[in-house]
């Protein structure tokens, strides 16, 4: 049987699992395994599993004309209704509602409202910063994959004219410096995305919200 956490059913009937149906005023609300309603202005509260949702939600969706029809057969009188609901309480333990049950928490204060908002800026301020530091890592390794790229042009121009190694040991060096920053490079780029997804595997574990970290 699935959990009900929350739900409310605007009818004006209530089909129990063995058929009978019992008018109510207005709405069923079913939320943590029970379910509570009014008769007659009464507030009551049964087990959520004697209650037939299905059959409750068709029998009110069912057109005006069959509906009639319908409540003229399953409708019990008004003693009956009241020795089933008796029945109900006693053998369940249903029981009116507390008011409390059916009051609405509060709303965040404007406080708890202004602390929510500071968190949220601190947590995308720090996943950016992160963000940052692969983006500035990544560009650091293409400017030195373009430079060494260039410089290979120079010095290939350089022996398809014809001159010496030793014409062009400038671009030469500075293409075996370039090689050699390459790797560090790369390596860089792997340290920030890995302090990146433990920050965020950090943030996970204290239940921050993945949209703070965007």
């Amino acid at each position: 049987m699935l959990l009900i956490t929350a739900l409310s059913i605007p009818t004006n009937a209530l089909v129990l699992r063995d058929g009978v149906r019992i008018d109510v005023d207005g709405a069923i609300h079913v939320e943590n395994g029970r379910a509570t309603f009014r008769v007659g202005g009464t507030l009551y509260s049964v087990p959520a599993e004697e209650v037939d949702l299905e059959a409750t939600r068709i029998v009110e969706a069912q057109a005006q004309p069959a509906k009639m029809q319908e409540r003229s057969r399953l409708r019990v009188s008004e003693s009956q209704r009241d020795r089933l609901l008796r029945e109900l309480e006693q053998n369940h333990e249903g029981k009116p509602a507390p008011a409390e049950a059916l009051r609405i928490p509060p709303g965040p204060t404007a406080a708890e409202r202004a602390q929510t908002s500071e968190d949220e800026w601190s947590w995308r301020g720090r996943a950016r910063g992160y963000e940052e530091g692969i983006r500035r890592a990544q560009e650091d390794l293409n400017l030195l994959v373009q430079r060494a790229a260039e410089l290979r042009a120079q010095i290939s121009g350089f022996l398809s004219l014809g001159y010496k190694p030793n014409q062009f040991s400038y671009q030469t060096t500075q293409l075996a410096y370039m090689q050699e920053q390459i790797p560090g490079a790369e390596l860089q780029i792997q340290r920030a995305q890995r302090l990146y997804e433990q920050f965020r595997d950090d943030a996970r574990r204290q239940g921050v919200i993945p949209g703070w970290l965007r």
